[in-house]
């Protein structure tokens, strides 16, 4: 699975000291796995519960986001570390939120989880400062705007 793959070369990277820039990579195909369940939930002619599958989507590929420019605007040993540190506090639960957004047919209890994992994703997240500015994260505002209007019909 990706995110283990993710999470391994975190591990390594905390062992060696060393910051390994292929990761950024991984971080892509990750983002893109995000942006397609966020894409499938927003079409989805489904229930209003595809709004909270959407919007954890949306978060987790703000988070890989934010972890790749990290990853790639560090140049010191310091900022190196501090971002191998920040990634895997937030790892398990981009796995999490992986598998949650990817269901096809989601019942209550998964419902009530990831609301859970992307409130734990954004505090662990905001934490370790790997969320998004407020005006990253609502860049998307008119496509969900357009999609709670659809379910009002």
């Amino acid at each position: 699975m990706l995110i283990d793959e993710i999470t391994t070369s975190l591990n390594k990277m905390k062992e060696t000291g060393k910051v390994d820039l292929s990761i950024a990579n991984s971080l892509d195909s990750l983002s893109n796995l995000f942006k397609e369940s966020k894409e499938r939930w927003l079409m989805s002619p489904n229930t209003k519960i595809n709004l909270y599958f959407y919007y954890a989507a949306r978060i987790a590929e703000l988070v890989v986001s934010r972890i790749k420019e990290r990853f790639l605007s560090s140049s010191q040993v310091d900022a190196d570390s501090k971002i191998v540190e920040d990634s895997l506090q937030v790892a398990g639960l981009l796995g999490d939120m992986l598998g949650l957004t990817q269901k096809k047919l989601p019942d209550e209890d998964s419902v009530k989880l990831v609301i859970e994992r992307t409130r734990q994703l954004r505090a662990v997240a905001t934490n370790v400062k790997l969320l998004e500015s407020q005006e990253k994260e609502l860049e998307d505002v008119d496509k969900l705007l357009s999609y709670m209007s659809k379910l009002r019909k």
